[in-house]
């Protein structure tokens, strides 16, 4: 009799059970090679992956399709077609129709949405017909029983984890049919679904059992007493993600001082993208990845997804990453020429595999994929260079090698565990983001429809779920389980239904040094006073710097003593402090007295200037938003220009000698009437207000500045804002009374300073860049 497992795993673990046994070993495949070589599908071959893509994108070439609200652009289409793909393999393998579904949609809400789906999947079925291909979508309707290969067989026992689909359950009825067939299964309250089918075909069966079956003859071989779930495992709760990894290893080395072997120890993964986090603190190789390691870490996959991202983002931080990685300057300069291009498959696959180091073009998990490639794009329609990479990354991103490490304590997702045990199981990421897994299958339909149907709802595949871990818990003699409880993430409900305390916090100031260094506590810039001499006299005094000094002592000393840049990561994000910036010079050059003369010519032109500042994809947008409002902007220019004021000055830049202080400043714009003098600053944020309460704690002179500097050329008869949302100018009505405030503010630096307290108003602390120089990050 062969067995037939769910996973390669099982399999091995199935052979360690004869480890001490002196006898022939039965022979075990797992249950896609079962399923494999039971199944023939004449005169077809199976499609390859990036062609089906294409296929159905092909198919979906009529006008109701837009009815799905699925963009039909390459790169759009080739994100979103894994849906379509899931939700028409889902109905094959249910043996649902489309008509059953129209049935069950007794209220007809998704009528036209399954009309246009049953016409995507006729379009696409005759599409593949017509080059003699097959998926797992037709091949249902093309298979027949490879009859030679199952008598070979002799006896067949299915050792059954989790659900079967309904052509799954056919199946078995045929070989069964066949040859004898046994099916070995474990009932509790998750699985019900798979009591029902047995009771559909003659065979009753209790929950909390576990059965051998004679499917072919029905009958009941063996029957035993599940053993109850005992729940004597720890659960925590981490408010940082990365803190479990350090849980993991301590919880790794508390099994095995309670006499539990590393290879009886399991990792599982809810999550299998935090392997990475894992691996990066794995010294000493104890683990080994069911997963195996990403083609993603790879060299040849950053090179490849760095060009892709710089052609097609063009971000500073793409630039940044194509130096960061060495990129040779003709490989960019050959892809900036070809990108848009078409290329002939061996031109693309010249320049694809000269990205390959010369290790790498020995793995075998590259020459593999390149050469299916290869084989993929000899047959595919015509494409632009850019759709090659990007299904060429799409189909390296799914890939991985073998992990040859040879740790002995094992890390998998939870589908691995399916018929494996272990002793001590550790499960992370135990969040209600990742656990129970949300599946794309539902996308199109409701789960009453899909009940009516005769589909999976939702409830059942979360039964699935709920299987694995079940049946993984209830194997182990030690269990503990990790999630991350903060703002963002909360525990999954699956640890309340199975009676897990998830009100524990750990402590995880205990566990940090197991991942990191632990230094000495910051000495650096936290005493009372820094001994730094500065005359304030000495230099130009602008606003901004009064201001700062005026605001926090300490900031003051890192920025303009010590001279402390701000860690800024270069970005092409538009911010506030960017739109400013472009917002200033375009009315620099807008604010002319030809356009003054009537508001469509000023509107004309500040557009002209807008869409010429084409900084990303988005700035377009951002023109339109601010051409609307500086309407009320442009309405006012205009008026005033009517009025007799004009434009005398823009970006003015001067110093003036005040109180033995050297005031320097640039006013965005000075107007004048007759022979009176009006300073302007813009402002695209908010306003800076001064009230008669807050007057006596102002720090912010800049209008009072602009008026002291501008008076070298003129009598200035006011200062104001001019709030560009609302178009409106602001007077500063403050302007004797500032000047006395400044005064006094400048006798107290009159002689040179020192020491730099820190400042008593913590809220300056939230926005300032200095914040982990005075030990202050974590009081806010």
């Amino acid at each position: 009799m062969i067995h037939v497992f769910p996973t390669s795993r099982a399999i091995r673990s199935f052979y360690d059970t004869f480890v001490e046994t002196n006898t022939l070993l039965p022979k075990a495949i797992s249950i896609a090679e079962f399923e494999q070589k039971a199944l023939l599908i004449p005169h077809r071959s199976l499609v390859d992956e990036d062609m089906r893509v294409l296929l159905m994108q092909e198919a979906s070439r009529f006008t109701r399709f837009e009815l799905l609200h699925i963009d039909r652009d390459f790169f759009t289409f080739l994100k979103n077609s894994s849906y379509l793909f899931r939700f028409f393999e889902e109905l094959a393998h249910e043996k649902v129709s489309m008509d059953a579904l129209v049935i069950a949609d007794t209220y007809a809400h998704y009528a036209e949405h399954l009309d246009v789906l049953q016409t995507l999947l006729k379009h696409y079925k005759a599409l593949l017909n017509q080059q003699a291909l097959y998926d797992r979508i037709t091949l249902l309707e093309l298979y027949t029983i490879n009859e030679a290969y199952v008598r070979s067989l002799g006896a067949v026992c299915i050792h059954l984890e989790g659900f079967l689909s309904h052509f799954e359950w056919e199946l078995l009825e045929k070989i069964a049919a066949i040859i004898p067939l046994h099916v070995k299964v474990c009932l509790n309250a998750y699985n019900q679904k798979i009591k029902a089918h047995l009771q559909t075909r003659g065979i009753v069966t209790q929950e909390n059992h576990t059965y051998e079956i004679d499917f072919s003859r029905k009958e009941i071989l063996h029957v035993r007493v599940n053993e109850p779930l005992s729940l004597g495992g720890s659960c925590y709760g981490f408010r940082s993600r990365i803190s479990q990894v350090a849980y993991v290893y301590s919880t790794i080395a508390q099994f095995v001082e309670e006499g539990i072997a590393p290879h009886e120890i399991v990792i599982v993964l809810p999550d299998e993208g935090f392997a990475q986090h894992l691996s990066c603190f794995d010294r000493w190789n104890n683990l080994n990845f069911a997963m195996g390691i990403s083609v993603k870490q790879s060299a040849f996959f950053q090179t490849l997804s760095a060009l892709e991202k710089a052609m097609r983002q063009g971000e500073i931080e793409d630039t940044l990453r194509v130096k960061r990685l060495k990129i040779d300057e003709e490989k960019l300069v050959t892809c900036k020429t070809v990108w848009h291009q078409k290329l002939a498959p061996q031109s693309a696959m010249d320049f694809i595999r000269s990205l390959l180091s010369e290790k790498e073009a020995q793995k075998g998990v590259f020459k593999e994929a390149l050469f299916a490639f290869e084989h993929f794009l000899n047959h595919a329609p015509s494409l632009r260079f850019e759709q090659v990479i990007k299904l060429l990354l799409n189909r390296l991103s799914v890939l991985s090698e073998d992990d040859v490490r040879g740790g002995k304590i094992t890390v998998m997702g939870v589908l691995e565990t399916r018929g494996v045990a272990y002793k001590g199981v550790i499960v992370v990421d135990f969040n209600d983001e990742f656990v129970p897994k949300r599946s794309s299958k539902d996308l199109f339909l409701s789960s009453d429809v899909r009940a009516h149907a005769g589909l999976p709802t939702k409830r059942d595949r979360e039964n699935l779920q709920r299987y694995f871990y079940h049946q993984l818990f209830s194997r182990a003699t030690k269990v503990a389980i990790a999630y991350v409880k903060n703002e963002t993430a909360m525990p999954s409900r699956f640890l309340d239904e199975m009676g897990f305390d998830t009100q524990r916090m750990a402590d995880e100031g205990n566990f940090a040094p197991l991942l990191w260094k632990i230094n000495a506590p910051r000495t650096l810039y936290t005493q009372a006073f820094i001994d730094a001499p500065y005359d304030l006299k000495a230099a130009p005094l602008s606003a901004t710097k009064l201001k700062t000094l005026l605001s926090c002592q300490r900031q003051f000393y890192f920025r303009y003593i010590a001279k402390f840049k701000e860690a800024k990561m270069p970005s092409n994000t538009i911010d506030e402090q960017s739109l400013g910036i472009v917002l200033h010079k375009v009315l620099e050059e807008a604010i002319l007295t030809q356009n003054l003369l009537e508001e469509k010519h000023l509107f004309a032109k500040i557009e002209e200037l807008l869409k010429k500042e084409s900084h990303n994809d988005v700035w377009g947008y951002f023109a339109d938003v601010w051409l609307e409002k500086l309407r009320p902007f442009i309405c006012n220019e205009v008026k005033r220009f009517e009025d007799g004021f004009l434009v005398y000055k823009k970006e003015f830049s001067h110093s003036v000698l005040y109180q033995g202080f050297v005031l320097e400043g640039q006013i965005d714009r000075i107007d004048r009437k007759e022979d009176r003098l009006y300073v302007i600053d813009y402002k695209s944020g908010k306003v800076p207000t001064t009230t008669e309460k807050n007057l006596e704690n102002t720090v912010d002179f800049q209008l009072l500045f602009y008026s002291l500097i501008a008076g070298a050329l003129g009598e200035v008869h006011g200062a104001y804002y001019y709030d560009l949302k609302e178009g409106v100018l602001i007077e500063e009505p403050f302007l004797e009374e500032k000047k006395v405030l400044l005064e006094e503010k400048l006798r107290l630096f009159a002689k040179p300073m020192n020491g730099y307290a820190l400042c008593d108003d913590i809220k300056h602390c939230r926005i300032c860049p200095y914040v982990m120089l005075c030990g202050r990050e974590e009081s806010l």
